[in-house]
């Protein structure tokens, strides 16, 4: 199973999604000066408010992102399944070609995350700094269709053997 490519891809994958719980996709300013600032990931919004005066700053939850983290959950369990589907290559190529579409379903959430929601926290439009994790469901993208073309050649490899019996 895992001397496969499709498998390594797949579960480079998998650790790249487990990335998004932990890691920032951006950061929004609230107001004209730094104080404030909005940190997004796949659990919800942190906002970090920083003390001018000692130069400290504190993290506290500030809205639950709770349909990014649903999703970011349900493509980890999609892409273990789909590890675990080695001997059935048709029904995994499928899988996997759903995985793909949550994947993109990410940005769709993180849209509408950024564009309805964080407005009403006082976040100033135009203000995303966006971190390098937000290309990671795009990596992940790529990753499964490269997973998907090897599973492709190993399905052709067996039905070419197959002709020969």
């Amino acid at each position: 199973m895992l001397q496969r490519i499709q498998t390594v891809y797949l579960l480079v994958t998998f650790i790249l999604t487990v990335l998004l719980f932990f890691l920032p996709m951006g950061f929004d300013v609230v107001g004209e000066g730094a104080e404030k600032a909005f940190e997004l990931n796949a659990v919800g919004a942190y906002q970090i408010i920083t003390d001018p005066g000692t130069a400290t700053s504190t993290t506290q939850f500030a809205k639950g992102a709770w349909a990014l983290f649903a999703l970011v959950s349900i493509i980890l369990g999609v892409t273990a399944y789909d590890i675990l589907l080695f001997k059935r290559r048709i029904f995994q190529i499928r899988v996997a070609i759903f995985n793909m579409m949550l994947h993109l379903g990410i940005y769709a959430l993180f849209a509408f995350y950024y564009f309805f929601l964080m407005p009403n926290q006082g976040v100033i439009q135009g203000s995303f700094q966006p971190n390098w994790t937000i290309v990671l469901p795009i990596v992940n993208v790529i990753l499964t269709y490269l997973a998907i073309r090897a599973i492709g050649s190993d399905e052709a490899l067996v039905r070419s053997l197959d002709r020969l019996r």
